[in-house]
């Protein structure tokens, strides 16, 4: 399929989510110029069905039309949490660009890297891809929130799904991001993580964001010399409180 049926199939996918769609509201929500050979040609194909004004998606129509918004919301959330474009403007021409160029794989890729995100910096739904599904089959099995892990255990960061982009800024600047191993020093009064020779204080709500996956065995970190001390140890209360520096001067964590 060319761009410019994706482009038509979104639109009416967008506009079924506010309404009935029509041929009107289509013209007016789709970024490219609608034809009624256009909509002459997705009918044929069987995508889109016709009764005067009113517009439909087809089962096959449906199918592809969602793929392209997940691609699309995918690219925003991935705009917004990551590269923090928080222009809205700017991130839908983008987001744009972005949709008719990425593969299934690399789609799923960003869905996991973002932890599996239900919607859209906009808050609208992100439909659901297989990776999803597989993701929660994997939790059931490999992936535990780091609110749920013992004291005393290993694990590796897998992913940060935060009730907020500002918490993931946060942590992610604290240097916890997928791919660090921690261990989990205590639960009470605060969870408490070292990891590359930072230690950090977590409230619970944080760290039922952060999921992990336990590693079986190896040395902890708190018995392995300290590596990286200009780092100094860090703590903050869920990003409420205040953080300490190595020197012991205050700094907002």
């Amino acid at each position: 399929m060319d761009r410019h049926d994706e482009e038509i199939l979104e639109a009416l996918w967008t506009t079924a989510e506010d309404g009935v769609p029509t041929a009107a509201a289509l013209r007016e929500r789709c970024m490219d110029e609608v034809s009624d050979a256009d909509l002459e040609r997705l009918v044929a194909d069987g995508l889109v069905t016709r009764d005067g004004d009113a517009l439909r998606l087809t089962p096959a129509g449906e199918a592809q039309a969602r793929d392209v918004v997940r691609r699309h919301r995918l690219a925003e959330a991935l705009l917004f949490s990551v590269l923090d474009i928080r222009e809205r403007e700017r991130r839908e021409r983008v987001a744009c660009e972005v949709e008719h160029t990425l593969v299934p794989d690399l789609a799923n890729g960003i869905c996991t890297v973002l932890g599996h995100p239900r919607e859209c910096p906009d808050g609208k739904p992100i439909p659901p891809g297989p990776c999803c599904a597989e993701h929660q089959r994997v939790v059931e099995q490999l992936v535990v929130s780091l609110a749920d892990l013992q004291p005393g255990r290993r694990a590796r960061v897998l992913y940060i799904k935060p009730k907020n982009h500002e918490r993931l800024h946060r942590l992610t600047a604290f240097g916890l991001t997928p791919g660090v191993e921690l261990e989990l020093h205590q639960q009470r009064p605060a969870y408490c993580i070292r990891y590359e020779g930072t230690e950090l204080a977590l409230d619970r709500d944080v760290a039922e964001d952060i999921f992990v996956a336990p590693i079986e065995g190896g040395e902890p970190e708190s018995d392995r010399p300290v590596a990286g001390h200009g780092r100094g140890r860090r703590r903050g209360r869920g990003w409420r409180g205040w953080g300490w520096g190595r020197r012991g001067g205050r700094r907002r964590g």
